[in-house]
Protein backbone atom coordinates (compact mmCIF):
# COMPACT_ATOMS: atom_id res chain seq x y z
CA UNK A 1 0.00 0.00 0.00
CA UNK A 2 1.48 3.18 -0.86
CA UNK A 3 0.07 7.06 0.52
CA UNK A 4 1.86 10.69 0.39
CA UNK A 5 4.28 9.37 3.19
CA UNK A 6 5.90 6.62 0.26
CA UNK A 7 6.60 9.64 -2.23
CA UNK A 8 9.41 11.81 -2.31
CA UNK A 9 9.06 15.26 -0.68
CA UNK A 10 10.50 18.23 -1.91
CA UNK A 11 10.97 22.08 -0.20
CA UNK A 12 11.31 24.53 -2.75
CA UNK A 13 12.70 28.34 -0.94
CA UNK A 14 12.04 31.32 -3.33
CA UNK A 15 12.29 34.94 -3.41
CA UNK A 16 10.52 37.84 -5.29
CA UNK A 17 10.09 41.53 -5.07
CA UNK A 18 6.59 41.75 -5.03
CA UNK A 19 6.14 45.38 -4.81
CA UNK A 20 8.35 48.40 -5.63
CA UNK A 21 9.02 48.47 -1.28
CA UNK A 22 7.95 44.75 -0.75
CA UNK A 23 10.24 41.78 -0.54
CA UNK A 24 8.85 37.80 -0.33
CA UNK A 25 9.95 34.74 0.80
CA UNK A 26 8.00 31.58 0.60
CA UNK A 27 8.58 27.63 1.41
CA UNK A 28 6.40 25.54 -0.23
CA UNK A 29 6.98 21.61 0.76
CA UNK A 30 5.40 18.58 -1.19
CA UNK A 31 4.73 16.78 2.33
CA UNK A 32 1.21 15.23 3.75
CA UNK A 33 -0.04 19.09 4.38
CA UNK A 34 -1.81 21.25 6.92
CA UNK A 35 -5.58 19.93 7.38
CA UNK A 36 -7.90 23.06 6.04
CA UNK A 37 -9.53 22.97 9.70
CA UNK A 38 -6.43 24.09 11.41
CA UNK A 39 -5.89 26.85 9.06
CA UNK A 40 -7.16 29.61 11.10
CA UNK A 41 -5.95 28.65 14.54
CA UNK A 42 -2.29 27.35 13.35
CA UNK A 43 -0.59 30.68 14.54
CA UNK A 44 -2.07 31.19 17.83
CA UNK A 45 0.02 31.26 21.06
CA UNK A 46 0.24 27.38 22.32
CA UNK A 47 -2.14 25.87 19.69
CA UNK A 48 -0.02 22.54 17.95
CA UNK A 49 -1.61 19.62 16.49
CA UNK A 50 1.61 17.55 17.52
CA UNK A 51 1.79 15.50 20.37
CA UNK A 52 5.37 16.80 21.61
CA UNK A 53 4.81 20.52 20.67
CA UNK A 54 4.15 23.70 22.85
CA UNK A 55 2.76 25.60 19.83
CA UNK A 56 5.00 28.61 19.97
CA UNK A 57 7.12 29.05 16.98
CA UNK A 58 4.35 29.53 14.40
CA UNK A 59 3.38 32.80 16.81
CA UNK A 60 6.64 33.94 17.26
CA UNK A 61 7.63 33.81 13.88
CA UNK A 62 4.44 35.82 13.05
CA UNK A 63 5.47 38.48 15.79
CA UNK A 64 8.90 38.71 14.81
CA UNK A 65 7.72 39.13 10.92
CA UNK A 66 4.58 41.74 11.76
CA UNK A 67 7.33 43.75 13.96
CA UNK A 68 9.50 44.22 11.07
CA UNK A 69 6.12 45.85 9.15
CA UNK A 70 5.26 42.37 7.51
CA UNK A 71 3.19 39.81 6.75
CA UNK A 72 3.26 35.84 7.54
CA UNK A 73 0.76 33.52 5.82
CA UNK A 74 0.12 30.26 5.27
CA UNK A 75 -1.77 28.25 2.26
CA UNK A 76 -2.63 24.88 1.05
CA UNK A 77 -0.14 23.66 -2.01
CA UNK A 78 -2.50 21.60 -3.80
CA UNK A 79 -2.37 18.60 -4.09
CA UNK A 80 0.02 18.33 -1.23
CA UNK A 81 1.60 19.97 1.54
CA UNK A 82 1.84 23.66 2.59
CA UNK A 83 3.22 26.61 1.44
CA UNK A 84 4.47 29.64 4.17
CA UNK A 85 5.09 33.18 3.05
CA UNK A 86 6.35 36.38 4.55
CA UNK A 87 6.66 39.54 2.93
CA UNK A 88 9.02 42.41 4.75
CA UNK A 89 9.47 46.00 3.61
CA UNK A 90 12.21 46.31 1.43
CA UNK A 91 14.09 49.58 0.75
CA UNK A 92 17.57 49.97 -1.05
CA UNK A 93 20.38 51.73 0.42
CA UNK A 94 21.17 54.54 -0.45
CA UNK A 95 24.95 56.09 -0.64
CA UNK A 96 23.98 58.18 2.15
CA UNK A 97 23.37 55.51 4.28
CA UNK A 98 25.45 53.07 3.54
CA UNK A 99 28.26 55.91 4.29
CA UNK A 100 26.23 56.46 7.94
CA UNK A 101 27.01 51.80 8.35
CA UNK A 102 30.85 52.87 7.87
CA UNK A 103 31.44 54.97 10.48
Amino acid sequence: MTGVHDRPRELTVSTARVGPDTAMVEVRDTGTGIDPVHLDRLFQSFYTTKAEGMGMGLAISRSIVEVHGGRLEVALNEPHGAVFRFTLPAEEKTHASQEALRS
